[in-house]
């Protein structure tokens, strides 16, 4: 615009629109006639809606069309009264010091950006600053940052309250960060007393974009009156876009606590010139050679609203209190008439209001259950189709924009799984200013859950290098081929398989530690998994665990509580997490009668060999329990018998029964051939053994069948010692005399019997694989990875 445009348009008013004293204007005659077209407008419009639930009512009427129309017709269009009126209106509601109202919420964080950049404030960030921001905002929370030669670091969101936590946070925390955008989502924040520590604490200026939250509140100080959201930090931004808490159409507001700042954000807002400052006479008496109606002492840009958006939030401010009660009530009664429907729980979760926050609610967050991610666009694409309007959250993850990919170019959208959880799975609906009807609701929540949900399942499997791991693996394999899909894994990526109604992810130490509680926590936001297969353990020989009972007690102990926990915790937003936990045989009771049941598996003393396990183990299927009982996890436990197969331990000392039996003879067999062979003990006792590629068919069996509160005790064919010896003989093709040498002493148990009756009640179709079958399984594969292991 050029200056002499410029110049005090404010003031001017164009001769089309002056009207001469002579001339009378029957002031109630215009108001009634512009009422009454308003609303014979608006009844139109309602009348042609069809939609059930719009995103967005419209949240003005005549009172806001009069105010503008005489605005309009004073001619003054350029900011002067009406702004100046509605800024302090606006300051004295939300209690903030000052307030300056711009052309838009988009503006409004640009202006905030530039002032803690500029270099004329005391305490600004210079270029290269890193900057704390959420992974779901919107792009005018993000593209200041860049414009003003800040760097964005993206922190992660909790899928319970869709905002960031002080964890995430802390996680983000460089010296190079000096400053955090915090952007409250639909209404909602941060606890913002743990975000005023955060940010005092480590010297930090604070943004809070409050677009979608005029009229939260949260208390930040221990018995301190709820302060409104915008006002905590050194700058809030508020818009008023039509569908916000209130509106000017378009526009926005500005708030901060000094006035160095409001002169700032006045200065900045109009060109960089001195017209509006608090001390622009001052300022303007040092430049006496320049027009003070046209001195620049700051870069700046045009971002002032119009008269009549001034009058339009003058009206609307009036009305917040009562628009934002509705809201409130509204999300309310649509809250508990979903979680009052049984079918809600396992389907989806809603947004959680964080720790000592009132939510002004902007819209209704959901969040699908993980196992409908797969349906989540069919679902919102149903919702529409049905009269019941949605969004994103937000712009959902917000580093998915091609944007990011150019001006944040080291930034991948699977490191920000939360943030992923809300992009695949969440959408947001209206709540709206007006009461609803309890019938709109009702049809609201009816169709809502009426969709073809069909779930699709994340299993995660742990230990998946151990024998039963690779035994399941090779089933799911199987399955996968069958039915068309191929296995899907890539450098340092776990090995992902897919097949019909599932997802399965191999994970192995390389993923994560799984004694370190992190490192558990980030493998499941990764993976987000409804289904855990545990079959990780700490082990060793029988020596080394004797050695160092302390170290594979706690190690067990930290896997399993890690692995439940990080279960049971995360259920709140990927859902129901069913888990089956692997017990062991070496918990049992050494004095125990036999056949052993559930009814005495705790009875009694184990065998004092590898004794830290066997509680570690005893513990575990406690734990499951007692998350069952105080928690209604749907955890269980399986208790297998002896077994053995392929890819297990073949050391003849640590080894399973018949794995070290195949080390043992078939080293004998190559190394002697022709001498006899002598076994420790009578070879009289009994064991039950089995196939391992049994008991992983069963583990996926219980996956999907078993529900009950008791482990499920499964085992195999009880045979002799010396049977097995012969068996594993005959398939080595040893020949040999083989005997015993007698010594009762190294028998140990003569039976270790477990009743396997309750399995085989729930499946009566499963057959074990013959004895002989799978140690000429387990042989073939030993014989073909290890030919020269007798050399070991």
């Amino acid at each position: 615009m050029s200056k002499t445009a410029e110049k005090d348009s404010s003031q001017t008013t164009s001769s089309a629109l002056s009207i001469s004293a002579s001339e009378d204007v029957d002031d109630s005659s215009w108001r009634s006639s512009v009422a009454r077209e308003w609303n014979a407008r608006r009844l139109a419009e309602t009348q042609m809606s069809s939609a059930l639930f719009p995103l967005a009512m419209n949240p003005f009427g005549v009172d806001e069309i009069l105010a503008m129309t005489d605005v309009l017709l004073t001619g003054r269009l350029t900011l002067g009264e009406e702004i100046e009126r509605a800024e302090k209106k606006f300051a004295q509601i939300v209690g903030a010091k000052y307030a300056v109202m711009v052309n838009s919420g988009s503006s409004a964080n640009l202006l905030a950006v530039s002032a803690i950049t500029n270099k004329l404030r005391p305490v600004h960030c210079d270029p290269g600053a890193h900057v704390l921001v959420p992974a779901v905002c919107w792009s005018t929370s993000v593209f200041p940052l860049i414009q003003n030669g800040l760097h964005p670091v993206f922190v992660d969101a909790d899928p319970r309250t869709f905002n960031v936590s002080l964890s995430e946070l802390e996680r983000k925390l460089t010296k190079r960060v000096k400053a955090v955008m915090a952007v409250h989502v639909l209404g909602n924040s941060i606890n913002m007393q743990e975000l005023m520590e955060f940010v005092e604490k480590h010297r930090l200026i604070l943004i809070e974009d409050a677009c979608e939250s005029l009229g939260s509140f949260c208390r930040a100080v221990k018995d301190q009156k709820p302060k409104m959201l915008g006002t905590f930090g050194d700058f809030g931004t508020f818009s008023f876009y039509f569908s916000h808490h209130i509106t000017s159409g378009e526009g926005g507001m500005v708030t901060c606590n000094t006035v160095e700042d409001y002169d700032l954000i006045r200065c900045l807002r109009a060109h960089g010139w001195t017209r509006h400052l608090t001390n622009s006479r001052q300022v303007e008496e040092q430049y006496p050679d320049i027009d003070a109606r046209f001195l620049f002492v700051n870069m700046g840009y045009n971002f002032r609203p119009l008269e009549v958006q001034g009058a339009m939030l003058s009206v609307q401010l009036e009305k917040l209190q009562e628009y934002n009660a509705y809201r409130r009530d509204n999300l309310r009664r649509i809250r508990e008439a979903l979680t009052h429907d049984d079918r809600f729980s396992h389907l989806m979760s809603l947004m959680e209001a964080s720790k000592n926050v009132d939510p002004a609610w902007f819209g209704l967050g959901v969040l699908l259950r993980r196992p409908y991610a797969h349906q989540h666009s069919k679902f919102l694409e149903y919702l529409m189709s049905n009269g019941i309007e949605n969004r994103p959250v937000i712009s959902g993850n917000f580093i998915r924009q091609p944007c990011v990919s150019v001006f944040c170019n080291t930034e991948y959208a699977e490191n920000y799984p939360g943030a992923e959880a809300i992009h695949t799975r969440g959408f947001f609906i209206g709540v709206h200013q007006v009461p609803l009807k309890q019938s709109v609701i009702d049809k609201l929540v009816d169709v809502m859950l009426s969709f073809s949900f069909s779930p699709y399942h994340v299993v995660l499997v742990t230990g998946s290098n151990g024998m039963l791991g690779r035994y399941i693996q090779d089933i799911v394999c199987e399955q996968s081929k069958k039915e068309n899909f191929k296995p899907a894994t890539a450098d340092f990526q776990p090995l992902r398989i897919r097949t019909v109604g599932s997802e399965w992810i191999f994970v192995t130490r390389r993923d994560g530690d799984l004694r370190k509680v992190e490192d558990v926590r980030n493998i499941f936001k990764r993976f987000q998994p409804t289904r855990v297969l545990h079959c990780a353990a700490d082990l060793a020989s029988i020596q080394e665990m004797s050695a160092k009972p302390v170290d594979f007690w706690l190690n067990n102990i930290r896997i399993n509580n890690n692995v439940l926990e990080a279960a049971f915790e995360f259920q709140t937003w990927i859902g129901p997490i069913k888990v089956v936990s692997m017990l062991s045989t070496v918990m049992l009771p050494k004095n125990a009668e036999y056949p052993i049941d559930v009814s005495n598996i705790y009875d009694g003393l184990p065998h004092s060999t590898s004794e830290s396990y066997a509680y570690a183990k005893r513990s575990l299927g406690h734990l499951t329990q007692w998350y069952r009982d105080q928690y209604g996890c749907n955890f269980i436990s399986v208790l297998p018998g002896n077994f053995f197969g392929a890819y297990g331990d073949f050391n003849p000392t640590t080894a399973p029964l018949v794995n070290a039996l195949i080390s043992k003879i078939e080293s004998h067999r190559q190394q002697n051939p022709s001498d006899p062979l002598t076994m420790l003990g009578t070879g009289t006792p009994l064991r039950q053994v089995m196939f391992a590629h049994d008991l992983a068919e069963i583990v996926i069996w219980a996956l999907e069948n078993y529900n009950d509160n008791e482990p499920l005790v499964v085992a195999g064919e009880e045979v002799s010692i010396a049977k097995i010896t012969h068996l594993v003989c005959d398939q080595l093709g040893f020949s040999g005399c083989v005997s015993f040498d007698g010594n009762t002493k190294n028998d140990g148990p003569m039976r270790r019997t477990a009743d396997t009756s309750p399995f085989q009640k729930l499946c009566p179709s499963f057959q074990m694989t013959p004895l002989s079958i799978g140690i000429k399984k387990t042989v073939e594969w030993y014989r073909h990875t290890r030919p020269n292991s007798h050399k070991n």
